[in-house]
């Protein structure tokens, strides 16, 4: 580039050059002729000395090449270009900090329009480029663009809350900063937004582990604290009593295990709802793990279940393995404890939306979302859906009680749950892998013929 540059300005030297040449030739042959007509000069002197000059000025072009014309030029453009170079240096190294940081950025002009975002920002907004659209339609928290206006106006920096309207809400701290390029109508305003929602869920995790441990272990407690109290006194010196209340006090141990266990892993889940899942997997390997590792309780219980792959196309999902394992595992071994005797379970895994299990007969009641709310929330078909569906047979679930089953706790009969050794998190917890995933988690149940649970998921590539 620089050979043709070089190049280029000599050959423009050069014109330049023939040019002035042209015109001092017509300029002095007419100062001759005037000289001839007003007889001041000789008509041979006149022309002796045209030719003489002509002479001495072809000599001066023929030793002062078009490179000594085109140097000074060729100076202060590669100045220039050296200057341009070592900006456009500095906006790459910018650019690659802002790219490199774990934090969105957005770079507004002056009329609120987006001149750049690094990869976290399109990752918070969920775009693929917003370069060139308005802030307001980019990221819908009004007081920040605002805010950004005020910065650009009055060029102090600001400090703004605000929380993300979406599946999953998060809040975050937006740092605004006026940008000055030295002309007043074309500064710029940084945008630096933190995620706070990680900081506030463990504030909030902290507060909902300790008045749910503290509810839930209190009645445990207290009867394993009667049991000690019992056995240091009257049945002090009687084996078999003994021998009963260390078994209720193991039982009640062992539950209180549980329940801690079942809380920690759903303060984990809570903890990062807001971080969508990355891995590729495909779901019915998945729900095949699942009953695999299961079998044991199959046979304890002497329970039938029955998997089917209801599509012979792929059922990847984006998903975290150990979570929609467990969600799965949940949902199987709630069906196992109450699909009857000898408990029935159906898992189903295809694409699309799961077809209902309760066809035929009076209307299922449902509560949850369906696959087409799923799939509208989206933004996609329906048939890019994928489902697991976990169906029993037992005595269902009555209308009043399926809104209320994925709350915290809550439990249709408390001491059936309790024998079998529930804490009333199950359900909560895939409720939540389910929001973490963006996906749909709905329940159907018709008294006296079961009930089904159907998780639906978007597709992945």
């Amino acid at each position: 580039m620089q050979n043709d540059l070089a190049s280029l300005i000599r050959n423009t030297a050069a014109r330049v050059r023939a040019r002035d040449f042209m015109w001092a030739i017509g300029i002095s042959a007419g100062v001759c002729a005037a000289l001839i007509f007003a007889q001041l000069a000789d008509w041979r002197l006149a022309l002796l000395a045209w030719v003489a000059f002509l002479a001495a000025l072809s000599v001066r072009y023929r030793f002062s090449s078009g490179r000594v014309w085109a140097a000074p030029v060729q100076r202060i453009i590669e100045t220039e270009l050296n200057a341009q170079k070592a900006e456009l240096a500095r906006l790459r190294m910018a650019q690659g900090v802002a790219r490199a940081l774990p934090e969105p950025l957005f770079i507004l002009e002056a009329d609120g329009l987006v001149e750049h975002a690094n990869p976290a920002a399109l990752d918070l907004v969920g775009m693929t480029e917003v370069t060139g659209r308005h802030f307001a339609s980019v990221l819908r928290a009004p007081s920040v663009f605002e805010a950004a206006e005020n910065v650009i106006a009055t060029n102090e920096s600001v400090t703004v809350e605000f929380t993300t309207i979406g599946g999953v809400e998060r809040t975050c701290r937006a740092y605004i900063t006026p940008i000055e390029t030295g002309v007043e109508e074309s500064n710029r305003a940084l945008v630096f937004i933190r995620d706070l929602t990680s900081e506030l869920r463990v504030e909030q995790m902290r507060a909902d582990f300790i008045a749910s441990a503290s509810h839930e272990l209190r009645t445990p407690l207290a009867s394993v604290l009667g049991f000690i109290e019992t056995l240091r006194g009257p049945a002090k010196d009687d084996p078999e009593a003994r021998e009963k209340f260390l078994l209720v006090m193991q039982a009640q141990a062992e539950r209180m295990q549980r329940l801690v266990a079942d809380l920690m892993s759903l303060s984990r889940i809570e903890l990062n709802e807001h971080v969508p899942p990355r891995q590729s997997l495909d779901l019915s390997e998945i729900t095949k793990d699942v009953i695999e590792s299961l079998s044991p309780l199959f046979e304890a219980s002497e329970a039938i279940v029955d998997f089917t792959k209801e599509t012979d196309e792929p059922t990847n999902i984006r998903a975290d393995h150990d979570e929609v394992f467990q969600a799965i595992q949940n949902l199987v071994d709630n069906g196992v404890k109450y699909g009857g005797e000898p408990p029935m379970v159906k898992v189903k895994v295809g694409r699309g939306a799961a077809p209902t299990p309760f066809k035929d007969g009076p209307p299922a009641h449902r509560a949850g979302d369906s696959a087409e709310q799923v799939a509208a929330r989206l933004g996609i078909p329906v048939e890019d859906l994928v489902y697991v569906q976990i169906r029993d047979f037992g005595v269902g679930i009555e209308r009043s009680d399926l809104p209320r089953l994925t709350e915290r706790f809550y439990r249709v009969n408390v001491e059936r749950s309790r024998k079998s050794g529930g804490t009333g998190l199950g359900l909560a917890i895939v409720k939540h892998i389910m929001n973490r995933h963006k996906g749909g988690f709905q329940i159907e149940s018709r008294p006296a013929n079961g009930a089904s649970f159907t998780c639906h998921f978007q597709s992945a590539p």
